[in-house]
């Protein structure tokens, strides 16, 4: 169990001070910081770590990638925004998520990756993408109550 805005802010520092500078892209960090979720820290910070590097990668310089938090319901959303040429349907669909297919001439698996684990703590992680648009990729997080964080703390 971890608390998602305290790893994205050291996260978002490490990529502003490599890729973001080194393409002239910046980092908004925006959100709510609403308590834990479901999945460890090691999981975490490879999946956001990831994205955030792929959504660097692909936008244009003076360009702004967004991270924003929020809660919903039982969840915590991450969305990573880039501003990058976007993905078709069909590529999102049948591409994107196959084990070995890359666009950028490596293995391609650290998005099927990613999703993977994020699943095995119960999530999910959606691709919204239009070509000319952009991409989020959403990660959906259950959360953690509040209560049983309290637990855990005092057990430790």
């Amino acid at each position: 169990m971890i608390d998602p805005m305290e790893r994205l802010k050291d996260i978002v520092d490490a990529g502003r001070a490599g890729i973001g500078r080194a393409r002239e892209v910046e980092i908004a960090l925006t959100g709510e910081d609403g308590g834990g979720v479901a999945m460890d820290a090691e999981s975490f910070d490879a999946v956001a770590a990831h994205l955030l590097n792929n959504a660097l990668e692909a936008s244009p310089p003076d360009a702004t990638v967004r991270v924003e938090v929020r809660l919903e319901a039982l969840s915590m959303v991450v969305d990573i925004v880039d501003m990058g040429e976007g993905m078709s349907p069909e590529f999102v669909r049948d591409e994107l998520f196959r084990p070995f297919a890359s666009t950028k001439g490596g293995h391609g698996i650290g998005v099927y990756q990613a999703r993977e684990l994020v699943r095995e703590a119960g999530g999910d992680l959606l691709v919204l993408s239009r070509p000319g648009s952009g991409t989020t990729m959403r990660l959906l997080l259950p959360m953690v109550r509040a209560a049983a964080m309290d637990t855990l703390r005092e057990a430790a």
